[in-house]
């Protein structure tokens, strides 16, 4: 009797009911159902200033000098935060401005984005589905959350763009620990984004903040003030083995002012184009 060749008798049925079978089925089960996110977290930002290479320079010596720009087209310029980086975006005379957001998502196939059924899942949401195939949603104030493979780290059409100093940075980033939205509606935003990333997580009165929880980060909600836009009022990068005095002593020597931040426990400075940024212990 000839002996069964498992690896070639193995039909479809039986493989699908294997570990690897069962595995990939979770994973197309949970790509097909997008909404609410399965975040691993804040991603990246990415940030529209008149300079990007001067904007590197100064991110640069704070949190990582080994920076980075894209090969070729546009000189984008990148500084890693941990597991997460900034994106600098030259605009000629612009005023700097956040301008988008981004979170990884587990499993998430960029491709996927512009197919029927995807489309149907946002729609049937209630949110408004973007018109192209880039993974970009907008919330009520047209500000934008981009979606990434929680894997993706920077892209490969990136270069090593040298070290902006030889001196070892001033912090030690591990990733973003929360981005702030000013939004002109809490209560409207605060739905748009439960249709994102479920029900939120708590909620602050005096000020009233509004906080979802992604994975190890979180994205807080308060209300613009009065004569401002909305947008991102601030971010905050989670700081290995922080120690507030000598963080402090740290950015004063690069010259920046240090204050309380708005949030328990943090510290905050202004960047070169007066975009609040905060620290806190990882």
């Amino acid at each position: 009797m000839q002996k069964r060749n498992w690896n070639s008798a193995l039909n479809r049925r039986e493989w699908m009911m294997t570990s690897g079978g069962l595995l990939l089925a979770a994973r197309a089960a949970a790509q097909a159902k997008l909404l609410p996110l399965n975040s691993s977290g804040l991603d990246h930002l990415s940030i529209t200033v008149p300079d990007s290479a001067a904007a590197a320079t100064f991110y640069g010596k704070i949190f990582d000098p080994q920076v980075f720009h894209e090969r070729t087209g546009v000189q984008r310029y990148y500084v890693r935060l941990g597991s997460a980086y900034l994106a600098f975006g030259p605009q000629a005379n612009a005023t700097p401005y956040i301008d988008h957001i981004a979170a990884g998502v587990i499993d998430f196939v960029e491709d996927d984005f512009g197919k029927p059924e995807i489309k149907n899942q946002i729609t049937a949401a209630g949110l408004a589905a973007p018109p192209g195939v880039l993974p970009m949603l907008s919330d009520p104030d047209n500000l934008r959350l981009q979606l990434v493979n929680t894997t993706h780290g920077l892209f490969d059409t990136l270069m090593p763009g040298g070290r902006v100093t030889i001196e070892p940075p001033a912090l030690i980033p591990i990733g973003i620990d929360h981005i702030m939205v000013s939004v002109t509606n809490i209560e409207r935003s605060a739905a748009h984004y439960r249709k994102l990333f479920g029900p939120e997580s708590s909620r602050d009165r005096n000020p009233d903040h509004v906080w979802f929880k992604l994975a190890d980060s979180k994205l807080g909600l308060e209300t613009v003030a009065s004569g401002q836009k909305p947008g991102f009022s601030h971010y905050c990068v989670k700081v290995a083995g922080f120690d507030r005095a000598a963080a402090t002593a740290k950015l004063t020597k690069l010259e920046l002012r240090v204050e309380a931040g708005s949030e328990t426990g943090t510290l905050r400075f202004r960047d070169l184009h007066n975009l609040a940024v905060e620290v806190v212990a990882g």
